[in-house]
């Protein structure tokens, strides 16, 4: 390792003690342009909103979140809230994954939240986390406005969060004096959200009329615990999503973490479906105990989730996209074919 890389990654070390230990006074303007913690106000020059419909998908509108202009968001369709996560954008995941699906296949508009320059690597703690309860309070507050001049109602608002922007789209309701209709946690982040005592300070099922979760890093840059009304935990059973590796051209991926936002995207087109099975949770999954809740109904993990399922839901996925794999007696019957062929 040269000297540079060596004294960088003390540096980086030096940064992380810091935060861990709250000397925010000594972590401020240490690295201004890289390290930033958000200005308590809203609006934030460092928080912007992106309107991206079928006519300005190339093009897309920055919307002022005081004056949000009703003639840009004709002809009236739902709106889908893209927050993203750490070290993201408003092209990353999930917006990667997910807007383009959104626009070509749904009659919705998309709204994707840009706060990059407030979660940069590597600066996840104190940083990024303290800044999100300001995305969340500057989202809030287009939101209020959307909704205070009838350009939406609150059932038409959906917020989809990846990562730290699940957190972000959890803590958007702490501002808000309408009650969220639905919120989609894709692999909501764990470190420094998990051993939080405190509700407000991350998503939970209060946060909206239904909050969706699925969770496909559990064990590393998620949490395993539920967190929403339907709680999906595709391939639990292998610790690992399917066709995933922690190393991707020689550098380290976490492949599991993202595959959230890919499953959902593909949750939008599929004709097949990620149907999941009703369990207890995971300690019931993991006791092999999921037979004793057989006459709970099966329900589909993304998109197009019952609105009435509730409780946590298991299934596995294909290697290689297509991942979703259908009903669950398609499932059966294909284990059952492949144990007949190998007994063959």
């Amino acid at each position: 390792m040269s000297e540079y890389r060596w004294n960088g990654c003390h540096l980086l070390l030096a940064l992380l003690l810091l935060g861990y230990t709250g000397a925010e006074t000594e972590l401020r303007g240490l690295l201004p342009e890289l390290c930033v913690f958000a200005e308590n106000k809203c609006p934030n020059p460092r928080i912007s909103f992106w309107l991206y419909t079928n006519h300005t998908r190339d093009q897309p509108v920055e919307i002022d979140p005081l004056d949000p202009q009703a003639e840009l968001f004709e002809p009236s369709l739902p709106l889908k809230i893209l927050i993203h996560g750490f070290i993201g954008s408003r092209d990353l995941t999930p917006n990667l994954e997910v807007r383009d699906v959104l626009l070509q296949t749904q009659p919705v508009h998309v709204l994707s939240v840009e706060y990059g320059s407030l979660v940069r690597f590597p600066c996840y703690f104190p940083w990024a986390v303290t800044n999100a309860p300001i995305v969340s309070e500057c989202l809030a507050q287009l939101v209020g406005n959307l909704l205070t001049a009838g350009i939406y109602k609150r059932e038409d608002i959906h917020l989809i969060g990846f990562s730290l922007g699940a957190q972000v789209a959890g803590m958007v309701a702490n501002h808000v004096d309408e009650r969220l209709a639905r919120i989609t946690g894709l692999d909501p982040a764990g470190p420094g959200f998990m051993m939080q005592a405190s509700l407000r300070q991350k998503l939970d099922p209060s946060d909206a009329d239904f909050v969706d979760i699925i969770h496909t890093d559990p064990f590393f840059f998620s949490m395993l615990p539920p967190m929403g009304h339907a709680d999906f935990y595709p391939n639990l059973d292998q610790l690992n999503q399917r066709g995933c590796s922690y190393v991707s051209s020689w550098r380290f991926y976490n492949c599991n973490h993202y595959r959230a936002a890919v499953y959902y995207g593909e949750s939008i087109t599929t004709s097949k479906g990620f149907w999941a099975q009703h369990c207890g949770g995971w300690l019931d999954f993991f006791s092999q105990r999921c037979n004793q809740y057989s006459n709970m109904p099966n329900t589909q993990m993304g998109y197009f989730v019952s609105e009435n399922a509730i409780g946590s839901y298991f299934l596995t996925t294909h290697e290689v996209s297509p991942f979703a794999k259908g009903p669950l007696v398609d499932v059966e019957m294909d284990v059952a074919e492949l144990h007949s062929l190998q007994r063959a």
